[in-house]
């Protein structure tokens, strides 16, 4: 961190030395005041986004339109953005244009609450035009000037201001929290992929559970594609969860909005967890259940299950894994390519079929997995196979 502030503040004093005022702004500031550590360090600036690039030697142009770039020193990346002052707002997110100014006051008086409107120069002097650092002693998250047209401006603050009771357990003003009540209808506006980003930091602050009662009072968690119940449900246990558990918890307890955009890959697990869920909720996790999903899936599955107030069965999932004579098809001594080898077998879904029953036997404990012993019964079911199907091949 400290290599990182030290570029950052290289930065802010090269940008200085070319006649442009300069200040570190946002989270980084805030969090440096409240002793907590940060790696997100942004820069303020009244230099274009045009005259940025053209003093650094590595730049990227992430949002030059909106007045950001990235500067690139070292490796380490920052987000360097021209004062600006932003038009209407037309669809409760963005403005229509955005003005470029060179008035620090401009640019913090757009920003979203007074917490993260505080400046700081290359030599940690502070600049503090909205009490924003009076808000920082009382642990309060309040906006900058009237919230309804703060929200109306952009609905996702209303989201980000439960995002900080979770990071900081702090309270939100009450004219601003009754802006959120009377706004939250505006949460629909807001695309889902934005509202997963907040709600994945939220469900991972340590404050979660204050945060969640402020989603479910203000009333915007109604507008948040049926996790309604499980929000609630959430809230009042002290069980830590990933931000995927506790989006199947809400699967689970509710019909959920087809809406939420998951990868693939935890689309499949979480349709996992779920069938597992009613498989094992009130019968025992087994042998073949342990094989078939593995261990990793089956804990997952019971820390749902253990949320949810059914039985703890942690011990036994381990031990049955820890006792499987296989973990994988690949583990058997006897393969499909041996019935190849020593069979005129060849359709590959007889093979499967053979394959298949070893396994099972080999799991359950009423075969070994012995080459010899597999070999023999393979053979006596190819023969079986082949009398009663007839043709061997494809």
């Amino acid at each position: 961190m400290e290599k990182q502030l030290i570029i950052g503040k290289r930065i802010i004093s090269k940008l200085k030395e070319a006649g442009f005022v300069s200040y570190f702004v946002g989270g980084y500031v805030r969090d440096k005041l409240l002793k907590i550590e940060s790696s997100d360090i942004d820069i303020t600036t009244s230099a274009t986004p045009t005259e940025v690039i053209e003093l650094f030697d590595n730049v990227k142009e992430t949002g030059k339109k909106y007045g950001s770039v990235t500067v690139i020193e070292e490796d380490l990346k920052y987000e360097v953005t021209t004062f600006r002052s932003d038009g209407t707002y037309l669809d409760n997110r963005r403005p229509s244009e955005v003005l470029f100014s060179t008035n620090i006051e401009d640019d913090l008086s757009r920003r979203d609450f007074t917490i993260n409107a505080i400046i700081m120069d290359e030599e940690d002097n502070i600049t503090d035009l909205f009490n924003s650092i009076e808000d920082l002693n009382n642990k309060i998250i309040k906006t900058i000037n009237n919230p309804i047209d703060r929200f109306n401006e952009d609905s996702l603050r209303m989201l980000r201001a439960i995002r900080f009771v979770s990071k900081l357990g702090f309270e939100i003003e009450e004219e601003t929290y009754n802006a959120m009540k009377k706004l939250s209808h505006l949460i629909k506006n807001i695309s889902i992929e934005r509202v997963m980003v907040e709600l994945d930091k939220t469900f991972r602050g340590k404050y979660r559970n204050k945060a969640l009662k402020y989603l479910i009072k203000s009333g915007m968690d109604k507008e948040l594609y049926g996790i309604s119940t499980g929000i609630s449900f959430i809230s009042d246990i002290n069980t830590e969860l990933y931000p995927l558990e506790v989006f199947i918890i809400c699967f689970i307890l509710d019909d959920i909005d087809d809406v939420w955009r998951f990868s693939n890959k935890d689309i499949r697990l979480i349709k996992q967890v779920m069938d597992l869920h009613e498989a094992t909720k009130e019968d025992i996790f087994n042998k073949l259940i342990v094989y078939v999903n593995g261990l990793e899936v089956c804990l997952l599955t019971n820390k749902i299950n253990v949320v949810l107030g059914y039985a703890n069965q942690e011990e036994l999932i381990r031990k049955i894994d820890k006792e499987l004579p296989i973990k994988d098809v690949c583990d058997l001594k006897f393969k499909g390519q041996d019935i190849i080898w020593l069979t005129e077998l060849r359709k590959k879904s007889w093979i499967g079929r053979i394959i298949d029953d070893l396994k099972y036997n080999v799991i359950m404990g009423t075969l070994p997995n012995d080459y010899d012993i597999l070999k023999e019964y393979a053979l006596k079911k190819v023969d079986e196979l082949i009398l009663e199907m007839g043709d061997t091949n494809e």
